[in-house]
Order: C-alpha cells, then structure tokens, then sequence
C-alpha cells in the first residue's frame, strides 16, 4: 500500500502517502539548515571584523550570481531531468563552504592604535584619556608611551632621578575602563607606570603629574590579519557561492516537490507545512547549541552553527536521496519553447506581478526589523514576531488545496497584494511594536499562499519541458531580483 493509516480517535485515521515521507523530512531538515545558515552568518561575519559595507557589497554581488545560477540552474534542470542530482551537488557545495567557514581568520587590519594620556587627580593621581572602548583592554599588559611633554619642574625626587624626560619611553598598564553614558561607544581609560608607580608622587606634586603628557600605542597584532584585504576578497566569493547554492536548492525543492505533488495529485501547500516546521525548529536548535557547548572558551564562535547546519544538510541529502523523481523528463526543442513563452502576454503580466510582490516581500524583509527596532522592539520580539509569521501559516499550509479550489489562484495574487499594503499601511501608525506580532498575520496571503498559488500557476502557464526554468525565474524574481 502506498498510504500509511495512522489511528487518532474513534475512527478518524491519518493518512500519509508514503511517496512523500522521504520529502517531508528533506523539507524539514533544509530549511532547518538553510534557516540557521540565514541566520547566523551575518553574525558570524560582523564577529570576523566586516562592516556594514562589506555585508552590503557581498549582497549585491550575490544577487547577481543567485539570479543567474537560479535560472541556469533552471535551464540545466530542464534539459537533463535530473533535479535530485543537481540539488545533491548544491548541497556538497553549500557544506564545503560552511565548513570552510569555520577555519577562516578575521579580517582585522593590524595597526597601532593611538591616544594622549594625561595626569588626572581623583583621590590619586593617576594618567587618564577618554578613547574607543576597542582601543585597550582592561587587562593590557604593555602599553609602549612616549613622553610628549613634561616641564621640568623643580623637585628633588624626580631632578637627581631623571627618569623622565622629553621623548622618553614608558610602559604603562590600564589600571581601570569605565564606560561612558548615553552608549556612545567611548570609555574612560585609568593608567599607571608599569615599573614605576606615580602614587608615590605627594599631594604637593600634583603640579609635576600635570606637566606630563604621553602618546601611548597598543599593537594588534595579535587579533588581526596581515592580509585582510586577501581574505576579504576571498570571503566575499565564498559568501557569493554560499548564497547561491542556498537561494538555487530552495529552487530545486520547488521544482521536485511540485513535479511529485502534480504527478500524484497531492498538495504542496502540505508539503511546504514541513518546510514552514523546520524553518521555526533550526535556528533554536543552533542557538541552544552555541549557548551550551563553547569549543574555544571564552571567545566567541560560530563552529557549532556551521557545523549544525552541515548536520541538517546531510540529513536531507539522505532523505533526497529516497525521493523518487526517474519520471522526470528532459527537455528538447527548449528554445522554440521559450519563444512562444514570450510572445504569451499572460507571462509578461505574471513577471510584473512577480517583480511587485518580491519588491514588497525584499522591503518588509529588510526594513520591517529595523523599523521596529527603532520605535524599541527588542530582540526578542523581533524573534517573536518573525516566528509567529510562520505559525500563522501553517494551518492554511496544510489546507492550501482547498483555499485554492475555493478562491483560484488567479484570484489569491490580488489579496496577497493588499496584504502587503495593510502590512506597510498598519507599520506607518505604529508607536509600539507589539502590535506587529499581529500585523505579521498578513503573511500568510502575502507568503504562503501566495507562494502555493504562483507554483500551481507555473504549471498553467509554463509548457512542459520549461516547467523547472519558469519556477526558478519566478523564485528568482520574488526573492532575489527585488
């Protein structure tokens, strides 16, 4: 029997196509993966030592590869029929780069970093500067100082002793960081002699302490790299190729999972329950796991996310791998295809609507958290509200099929639309971001069912034989073009 029956409660029985339990876990675990990988890489690069301008160039450089190795990958997949064997491909890719990951230095650029102490009276005397709360540590050892200015004042102890003088050099250490309010970034360094402490200095000489000033340098060579600029090119095509193979394997799971769920008359929207379940389920995961296991004590890593989502990753390959899709077709005559394709108007229109809705959905995506976070949201309820955004859809997930045939889905683009404007609309009036948990509901029509209605709408409007290459220009041009 290809059913599984599962007993619930007098009577009412589950039933599971088997052909599709191999699919469900594939979905389940790739979206853990490829989740935990969305989420943790920026963060892993911003701890690498990259700026907000680098995370900006190496997006727009990967937007460029995700919409071209989408739609050749599209093209391929058509021509040869084989979807699984290109997407375990992808998926050795994308694992080989996260592995990489995890043996790559930082890209901090040495240098030496400057500021000007001087004598400051607070109960004792003792060397201060106000400075980045980067430049020195609390705990630094050696601190190289060279005197700057020191009048000669008239005092026995320091006139027969002579041990300062006009571009001397000293060691210091920092005795004290205190930050400054208002979050300016900026500390309060303390600072004494090394070798010689300046608390002998009587109350009488304060007037001495204050003739000296120092220019003192710390060296960072020990949390920097030599060849940043190198590896700063080298992390950006890694970045690029990780993207990529990410973005063109959420395409080939489209393209299986429509292709089977067409052929045995099932729903995607069911299957997409599963994608939806691992999305929520991977990113705790990892988080659990940095929060209890610290692979290289105190300092901070990544190695236990990267090596999550590789775990992931290898799951779903072996679920894959179970997935039978030998009638899947190539293609021939693709390019008289094409054409008649493009003299259609109905695909022109449907690329318009694509392009409107993937802008609105890359707008929400990039300024939603950020707007929040000004008007106060926390971290937390960012969290909450991105989660809840998942868990509103799945109950229509799981019954797509019917939403489908009630409404068309023709007719489900024009309120995943709308949605996007009460989302925008509703976002313009808040002044306290709670109420977006709420307002995230607008994604199950401008998300999940929209996204179920535009795959059944490939299958309409794309020809056989250019099925893959319309899905992953669509996917193309609602997440990565716009």
């Amino acid at each position: 029997s290809r059913t599984l029956d599962i007993s619930i409660y007098k009577g009412y029985k589950l039933s599971i196509n088997k052909t599709f339990l191999p699919v469900k876990a594939a979905l389940f675990c790739w979206f853990a993966a490829g989740n935990i990988e969305d989420v943790y890489l920026p963060v892993f690069l911003k701890l690498k030592g990259f700026s907000l301008a680098h995370l900006s160039l190496f997006s727009a450089i990967s937007v460029v590869l995700q919409f071209m190795g989408a739609n050749f990958t599209g093209i391929l997949t058509d021509k040869t029929g084989r979807p699984k064997t290109i997407l375990l491909g992808y998926f050795a890719l994308f694992s080989l780069i996260c592995l990489g990951f995890t043996y790559t230095p930082n890209v901090k650029e040495c240098n030496t970093k400057k500021t000007n102490f001087g004598c400051s009276y607070n109960s004792t005397l003792h060397f201060s500067t106000t400075a980045s709360c980067k430049v020195f540590k609390n705990d630094t050892d050696s601190i190289s100082c060279t005197i700057t200015k020191f009048s000669n004042v008239s005092h026995d102890n320091y006139n027969n002793g002579n041990f300062l003088s006009n571009n001397s050099l000293v060691e210091m250490v920092i005795i004290e960081k205190d930050e400054m309010e208002n979050n300016t970034g900026m500390c309060r360094y303390k600072a004494n002699f090394k070798n010689r402490s300046i608390t002998s200095i009587s109350m009488s000489d304060i007037d001495i302490c204050k003739s000296i000033e120092m220019d003192c340098s710390l060296e960072t060579s020990s949390d920097c790299n030599e060849n940043s600029r190198l590896w700063i090119v080298i992390y950006g095509f890694m970045v690029a190729l990780i993207n990529m193979s990410f973005t063109v394997s959420y395409r080939l799971f489209d393209i299986i999972v429509v292709d089977l769920t067409h052929e045995h008359d099932n729903d995607f929207g069911r299957q997409r329950v599963w994608s939806i379940l691992g999305d929520l389920s991977g990113p705790p995961i990892a988080g659990f796991l940095l929060h209890t296991i610290n692979t290289s004590g105190n300092e901070k890593s990544y190695t236990v996310a990267f090596l999550t989502t590789i775990f992931f990753t290898f799951l779903s390959a072996i679920f894959l791998w179970q997935v039978d899709t030998a009638l899947y077709k190539p293609s021939s005559k693709m390019w008289k295809k094409v054409l008649v394709l493009a003299k259609n108007p109905e695909m022109w229109l449907f690329v318009f609507l694509l392009l409107v809705a993937g802008s609105c959905y890359g707008f929400r995506a990039i300024y939603g958290g950020w707007y929040l976070q000004g008007i106060g949201a926390t971290d937390l309820l960012l969290g909450v509200a991105r989660g809840m955004s998942g868990a509103y859809g799945l109950p229509f997930l799981y019954s797509s099929k019917w939403w489908i045939s009630k409404i068309g889905y023709r007719a489900i683009f024009i309120p995943a639309l709308l949605g996007h404007a009460v989302y925008c609309f509703s976002f313009s009036f808040l002044e306290v971001p709670w109420p977006a948990v709420i307002i995230e509901s607008t994604g199950v029509l401008t998300y999940h069912l929209f996204w179920v209605a535009v795959m059944q709408y490939v299958i309409h409007i794309a020809p056989d034989g250019l099925q893959a290459t319309v899905r992953a220009l669509a996917g193309s041009l609602q997440y990565n073009l716009s």
